[in-house]
């Protein structure tokens, strides 16, 4: 007993499940159609349209209001996904920034020019320096993860360098 008027209240109570999204629907965002077995109809299996922000991140959740169990005064709890984002070949996200590896030609690095480089958003070309070493770093601004608090900011692309170092070199190549 309690409450008001001598009624007894109690709130629905959090409901929690994991979903998986891709690399690239964590990076830019997209809507989900999960499937769920409804705790409040014995079994019952829901679908539900869910929003995945962009930028979020492994391990975060997100929270759908009113998705949770029923509680006695028909005021239901929320659903909570835990989101785990699956790995993307060829590229590391830590926070908001990526982390990626271009491989060049022997010549390439010796006497400079240029390299393509995929980002998340498109292929760019990059300048690379005469005498450019193995494991250099190239920082591409704004070519990272998308803020979830401000669309308008984005994290960066750091390239290492690698040198593809030619096994055998013919008397032209020598010269």
């Amino acid at each position: 007993q309690g409450g008001f008027g001598g009624q007894y209240r109690e709130n629905g109570s959090d409901t929690r499940a994991e979903i998986d999204v891709t690399f690239d629907e964590a990076a830019f965002g997209a809507d989900k159609i999960i499937h769920l077995t409804d705790p409040n109809h014995s079994g019952r299996e829901t679908s539900l349209k869910v929003h995945i922000p962009a930028g979020i991140d492994d391990g975060q959740s997100i929270r759908l209001r009113g998705k949770g169990q029923m509680g006695r005064n028909g005021q239901a709890g929320d659903l909570l996904l835990k989101v785990t984002v699956q790995p993307k070949a060829g590229y590391e996200r830590k926070g908001m920034d990526v982390y990626t590896t271009v491989s060049i030609p022997y010549t390439t690095a010796v006497f400079g020019g240029e390299a393509r480089v995929h980002t998340l958003y498109g292929d760019v070309m990059c300048k690379i320096k005469e005498g450019t070493q193995s494991g250099s770093k190239i920082r591409l601004r704004g070519k990272g993860i998308v803020s979830m608090k401000d669309a308008n900011v984005h994290g960066d692309q750091y390239v290492t360098v690698q040198i593809q170092v030619p096994r055998h070199l013919n008397a032209e190549a020598r010269q």
